[in-house]
């Protein structure tokens, strides 16, 4: 999971066997790796390294996870929080969702629940900083227009921008192709003409050979598909 190695996670948790074992197998994953044994360290070490994300238990003595949880919403921090937990019973996963956490993982761990608990974090990173994952390496910022491989910006002429931003707002959706053209064009005269999206979609597919960014559907329509982390 490369896209794992620009972001940073916090672990927490008082059983230190296991607190080892995962933060091993998270260093493998991320850029950097923090851990504490309890939730005041943890807090301290929020407040200070602000990590991307958060691995909690729940069981713990003094701050128990849940207060732990509490205090950091309290404090107005909405980094991604997936509690990593023995117990599975109703009342502990209710209150769970109650403090809008990403996941709530029951050990054992498999490197399955941790790949669809990773990509929940991911996807409320990049929504929550305005970047959209759209394939391997490729991302966009909403907030500058710009697009990014490897993070490395492509450029771009004004007309492509406009057009991924409208495939882009409506992603996984098919988008016709009038639609796309009066809403590039809607400041001219100009007569709708598919030819023009196909040129500019035709530029765009060559500066993007190793990606499959923008599909054709049937009836003169396009569409963007965001991507999870492989």
């Amino acid at each position: 999971m490369k896209k794992l190695k620009k972001y940073t996670a916090l672990v927490v948790d008082d059983d230190l066997e296991s607190l080892d074992g995962m933060v091993d197998y998270f260093s493998l994953l991320f850029a950097k790796i923090y851990k504490s044994s309890n939730a005041q360290d943890a807090l301290e070490l929020i407040d200070l390294k602000k990590p991307d994300i958060v691995f909690t238990d729940i069981e713990m003595p003094e701050i128990g996870g849940f207060s732990f949880i509490s205090q950091i919403k309290e404090n107005g921090i909405s980094t991604p929080i997936v509690i990593v937990s023995a117990y599975d019973d109703k009342e502990k996963l209710l209150k769970a969702i109650k403090l809008d956490i990403v996941d709530y993982l029951i050990k054992p761990l498999t490197s399955e629940k941790l790949k669809n608990s990773l990509n929940l974090c991911i996807k409320k990173l990049q929504t929550s900083k305005g970047v959209i994952c759209l394939g391997d390496g490729l991302f966009w910022d909403k907030e500058t227009n710009i697009l990014l491989s490897q993070d490395k910006p492509i450029k771009l002429t004004p007309s492509e921008i406009k057009l991924l931003k409208i495939l882009i707002e409506s992603a996984n959706i098919p988008v016709d192709g009038e639609e796309i053209f009066y809403y590039m064009w809607s400041d001219t005269q100009k007569t709708y003409n598919p030819k023009n999206i196909r040129n500019i979609i035709y530029g765009l597919r060559k500066k993007l050979e190793s990606f499959d960014l923008i599909q054709n559907i049937y009836g003169r329509k396009y569409m963007i598909k965001t991507k999870e982390i492989a």
